[in-house]
């Protein structure tokens, strides 16, 4: 996947990655507060070696007290060792319970010990291992029989006492979770955003407006707040010089095609269809923009608006404002809008003076061509076509039928217009 494209299917499915990461943060957040946390903490001991004067004797002393060791890590199974610790701590549990928290190991080659004691407080786990430091000795006493024997130094001594802010916590890091939780979270995202662009039957890019329809992009129209919620083209003109600049393009586009098509004749003026699979894709605003860009450039245009039969007007509703610009250089719209309906759509066409004398071209506003039959009538009263593509919003399935049924018809497509779209700079030219 080419960078440009990733950033762009990010820009368009950034919600998905949100969700995936705030449910991460949440489980993550919640691990860590009913996590049970245990802290181990140890304290290490010096056993003694019997009291020798010959190098071979205390060789032998020291041999002793490691295999002595030994013995000892055993000892702490006892439950009678368990007892003198809970006894001298005063603490309000089992013998057996205080064990199974317990264990101690030997440091290789030496007589050391060390004593590790596991509980869900990192001060009471130094607390209990400070205590097995401090009975152990009184026990191998009573056990080697020399308890009561005031010539004999300690066997056992405490070398390094546990300290609750050494002891070491249990699990991962807070820090750990959270970014383990993160990277499941985008690579969760990741799955699921493939997932959709994988089956996802939008039209999305550039590349499949082209594939799908066989024919070049002759236009695109821009996203902007200044056509409103009722596409007021003609506001769009005024506040969006992008806008307006698109839909001069547009209109060169079409011309230039409509003078390569043979069938149409140059005395009689051109009717073009402008024609979209849904009614929000945006025919209207299509047709009015190239309406009003050919009237920008000195071109009269005709708009044939189709109406429903029940609304069919009567011909004092035939608005004409002017024919030509005014002299003194404000723009006049040489625009003749009809209204009427598909039935009477021929007569209309062929048999107003005003709107084959007064117009260059003439652009038929169909309905929307999988909402109404009359716009399949609409089209084999027009010389050419214009598709009109709403990327994100339309379906390849939509896209295709809406093709195959102008093929069917065997119309001349001069193009299509993209609206209400964004392209990314990409090699297939996504949409955003």
């Amino acid at each position: 996947m080419e960078p440009l494209r990733g950033w762009t299917i990010f820009r368009h499915r950034w919600p998905i990655v949100l969700a995936c990461l705030a449910v991460a943060v949440v489980w993550a957040t919640i691990h860590c507060a009913s996590a049970d946390r245990q802290y181990t903490a140890s304290t290490e001991l010096f056993l003694r070696a019997p009291d020798v004067k010959t190098s071979a004797g205390a060789y032998q002393g020291d041999l002793f007290s490691r295999q002595r060791a030994q013995t000892y890590v055993k000892m702490f199974d006892s439950d009678e060792l368990a007892q003198m610790v809970i006894d001298k701590l005063g603490l309000s549990v089992t013998p057996q319970q205080l064990v199974s928290h317990v264990s101690a190991t030997t440091v290789k080659n030496t007589v050391l010990m060390v004593v590790s004691v596991t509980d869900s407080n990192a001060q009471h786990a130094a607390n209990i291992a400070n205590g097995y430091g401090a009975v152990l000795g009184t026990f191998v006493a009573r056990l080697e029989n020399v308890a009561n024997n005031p010539d004999i130094p300690p066997l056992v001594q405490v070398v390094a006492r546990a300290n609750p802010a050494n002891a070491e916590a249990s699990g991962s890091p807070i820090w750990m979770v959270f970014f383990a939780a993160g990277a499941l979270a985008l690579l969760a995202a990741t799955g699921v955003i493939w997932v959709l662009e994988h089956f996802d039957t939008k039209v999305r890019s550039r590349r499949q407006v082209e594939e799908i329809t066989g024919c070049e992009i002759v236009g695109k129209l821009p996203k902007t707040r200044a056509l409103g919620s009722d596409g007021d083209v003609g506001q769009a003109f005024d506040d969006s010089e992008e806008f307006k600049q698109a839909a001069l393009r547009l209109s060169l586009n079409v011309e230039s095609v409509l003078q390569r098509i043979p069938r149409i004749k140059a005395e009689i003026p051109p009717v073009v269809a402008v024609v979209a699979g849904h009614g929000g894709d945006g025919s209207t605003v299509v047709t009015r923009a190239l309406a009003g860009a050919f009237a920008e450039r000195g071109r009269a245009a005709g708009i044939v608006n189709l109406t429903a039969p029940h609304q069919e007007r009567e011909a004092t509703d035939l608005v004409v404002a002017g024919s030509a610009l005014a002299e003194t250089g404000k723009r006049i719209d040489p625009v003749t809008t009809v209204s009427c309906s598909t039935a009477a759509l021929t007569a209309e066409l062929r048999g107003r003076d005003t709107l084959l004398l007064e117009s260059d071209v003439i652009l038929i506003d169909t309905p929307a061509f999988h909402e109404s039959i009359d716009a399949q009538l609409a089209l084999s009263a027009a010389d050419a076509v214009v598709l009109v593509v709403r990327p994100n919003e339309n379906t390849t399935l939509s896209l295709c039928r809406l093709v195959s049924a102008i093929k069917a018809l065997d119309m001349p497509v001069l193009g299509v217009v993209v609206n209400l779209a964004t392209e990314s700079s990409t090699v297939e030219g996504f949409y955003l």
